[in-house]
């Protein structure tokens, strides 16, 4: 066999044997989601500013593997009035749950600019924040 030959085969063999030590160490264990308690709003703001004295529905989901989910509160993070921080509605999970899909409805009573929030907590009293939204109620 010439030696071109043979020296070929050895770098083509060199190649697929590390390729395939990548591949067993890459798939070795399945990638498991983050450990812990996470909460992320399923809605986005708005285009246009929505009308005043008509519901606003906030949906959020809240997911805890371990401890399990016991309840979501919705903030409003700033008012119209120049409030912060204020909870308008606490919800419970209705049962012993590892995810909880919460469609919480207020209705904004002031012209001006809303920042909401959702905080869900887990059956050890942690919490996680979503993200804030922002809109405004003409």
């Amino acid at each position: 066999m010439p030696e071109k030959k043979l020296r070929g085969l050895l770098w083509i063999g060199l190649i697929l044997l590390g390729a395939a030590v990548l591949t067993a160490c890459n798939n070795s264990e399945p990638e498991k989601p983050p450990a812990g308690i996470r909460t992320w709003l399923l809605v986005k703001a708005p285009d246009t500013s929505l009308p005043l004295d008509k519901p606003v529905t906030v949906r959020s989901r809240t997911e805890d593997g371990e401890a399990g989910v016991s309840h979501v509160e919705l903030y409003a993070i700033e008012l119209p009035s120049g409030e912060s921080n204020v909870l308008i509605r606490s919800d419970r999970a209705p049962f012993d749950q590892t995810s909880f899909t919460a469609a919480q409805v207020f209705v904004p009573q002031q012209p001006g600019h809303y920042v909401i929030q959702v905080v869900g907590y887990n059956g050890r009293g942690e919490k996680s924040e979503s993200n804030i939204i922002s809109f405004d109620v003409e």
